[in-house]
Protein backbone atom coordinates (compact mmCIF):
# COMPACT_ATOMS: atom_id res chain seq x y z
CA UNK A 1 0.00 0.00 0.00
CA UNK A 2 0.99 3.55 -0.42
CA UNK A 3 1.78 4.91 2.93
CA UNK A 4 0.66 8.48 1.55
CA UNK A 5 -2.97 8.67 1.82
CA UNK A 6 -5.27 9.12 -1.18
CA UNK A 7 -7.53 12.03 -1.87
CA UNK A 8 -10.29 9.37 -1.34
CA UNK A 9 -8.76 7.73 2.20
CA UNK A 10 -8.43 11.64 3.03
CA UNK A 11 -11.63 12.38 2.36
CA UNK A 12 -13.09 9.01 4.23
CA UNK A 13 -11.51 10.10 7.29
CA UNK A 14 -12.94 13.85 7.24
CA UNK A 15 -16.85 12.12 6.39
CA UNK A 16 -15.40 9.67 9.45
CA UNK A 17 -14.45 12.43 11.51
CA UNK A 18 -17.60 14.82 10.72
CA UNK A 19 -20.09 12.08 11.36
CA UNK A 20 -18.12 11.14 15.29
CA UNK A 21 -18.45 14.91 15.64
CA UNK A 22 -22.12 14.71 14.80
CA UNK A 23 -23.33 11.82 16.42
CA UNK A 24 -20.94 13.18 19.69
CA UNK A 25 -22.52 16.59 19.56
CA UNK A 26 -26.48 14.65 18.79
CA UNK A 27 -26.05 12.51 22.07
CA UNK A 28 -24.89 15.53 23.96
CA UNK A 29 -28.28 16.78 23.15
CA UNK A 30 -30.06 13.89 23.65
CA UNK A 31 -28.32 13.70 27.07
CA UNK A 32 -29.06 17.24 27.66
CA UNK A 33 -32.61 16.93 26.75
CA UNK A 34 -33.33 13.70 28.60
CA UNK A 35 -31.51 15.10 31.84
CA UNK A 36 -33.96 18.09 31.41
CA UNK A 37 -37.19 16.02 30.99
CA UNK A 38 -36.16 13.80 34.20
CA UNK A 39 -36.13 17.26 36.00
CA UNK A 40 -39.27 18.29 34.21
CA UNK A 41 -40.91 15.37 35.63
CA UNK A 42 -39.78 15.52 39.27
CA UNK A 43 -40.58 19.26 39.43
CA UNK A 44 -43.91 18.46 38.04
CA UNK A 45 -44.27 15.22 40.57
CA UNK A 46 -43.24 17.71 43.45
CA UNK A 47 -45.81 20.19 42.19
CA UNK A 48 -48.63 17.94 41.73
CA UNK A 49 -47.74 16.20 45.48
CA UNK A 50 -47.02 19.63 47.22
CA UNK A 51 -50.39 20.89 45.68
CA UNK A 52 -52.30 17.48 47.31
CA UNK A 53 -50.74 18.02 50.83
CA UNK A 54 -51.55 21.94 50.50
CA UNK A 55 -55.15 20.88 49.65
CA UNK A 56 -55.53 17.88 52.50
CA UNK A 57 -53.66 20.76 55.10
CA UNK A 58 -56.76 23.26 53.65
CA UNK A 59 -59.73 20.44 54.49
CA UNK A 60 -57.99 19.35 57.58
CA UNK A 61 -57.94 23.63 58.42
CA UNK A 62 -61.89 23.85 57.38
CA UNK A 63 -63.12 21.00 58.92
CA UNK A 64 -61.36 22.25 62.19
CA UNK A 65 -63.08 25.71 61.87
CA UNK A 66 -66.68 24.25 61.40
CA UNK A 67 -66.66 22.17 64.37
CA UNK A 68 -65.34 25.35 66.05
CA UNK A 69 -68.11 27.55 64.74
CA UNK A 70 -70.60 24.75 65.47
CA UNK A 71 -69.73 24.52 68.76
CA UNK A 72 -69.30 28.00 69.31
CA UNK A 73 -72.82 28.43 67.57
CA UNK A 74 -74.08 25.84 70.28
CA UNK A 75 -73.03 28.19 73.12
CA UNK A 76 -74.96 31.29 71.75
CA UNK A 77 -77.93 29.17 71.08
CA UNK A 78 -78.01 28.26 74.56
CA UNK A 79 -76.82 32.01 75.82
CA UNK A 80 -80.16 33.02 73.81
CA UNK A 81 -82.59 30.35 75.25
CA UNK A 82 -81.21 31.23 78.50
CA UNK A 83 -81.81 34.94 77.64
CA UNK A 84 -85.26 34.47 76.39
CA UNK A 85 -86.00 31.99 79.17
CA UNK A 86 -84.84 35.08 81.87
CA UNK A 87 -86.67 37.69 79.70
CA UNK A 88 -89.95 36.08 79.59
CA UNK A 89 -90.20 35.03 83.64
CA UNK A 90 -89.43 38.62 83.78
CA UNK A 91 -91.76 39.61 81.65
CA UNK A 92 -94.58 37.25 83.30
CA UNK A 93 -93.63 38.43 86.86
CA UNK A 94 -94.36 41.74 85.30
CA UNK A 95 -97.64 40.79 83.91
CA UNK A 96 -99.05 39.03 86.36
CA UNK A 97 -98.24 41.50 89.50
CA UNK A 98 -101.06 43.18 89.75
CA UNK A 99 -103.15 40.68 89.42
CA UNK A 100 -101.05 39.05 92.51
CA UNK A 101 -101.53 42.12 94.15
CA UNK A 102 -105.43 41.72 93.68
CA UNK A 103 -105.28 37.64 94.55
CA UNK A 104 -103.55 38.95 97.81
CA UNK A 105 -106.03 41.41 98.51
CA UNK A 106 -108.98 38.89 97.80
CA UNK A 107 -107.15 36.49 100.24
CA UNK A 108 -106.68 39.18 102.79
CA UNK A 109 -110.45 40.15 102.34
CA UNK A 110 -112.15 36.63 102.99
CA UNK A 111 -109.60 36.14 105.68
CA UNK A 112 -110.89 39.31 107.54
CA UNK A 113 -114.41 38.44 106.56
CA UNK A 114 -114.64 34.92 108.25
Amino acid sequence: MDPVPTNVERANEAAEKLAEATRDSYRTVVDHAVGLQERNVRFAQGVVDGSIEELRNQAESNRAMTREIMERFEKQRDAYQTLVEQSLGAYMDLAYAPLSYYKEGLQATKKATR
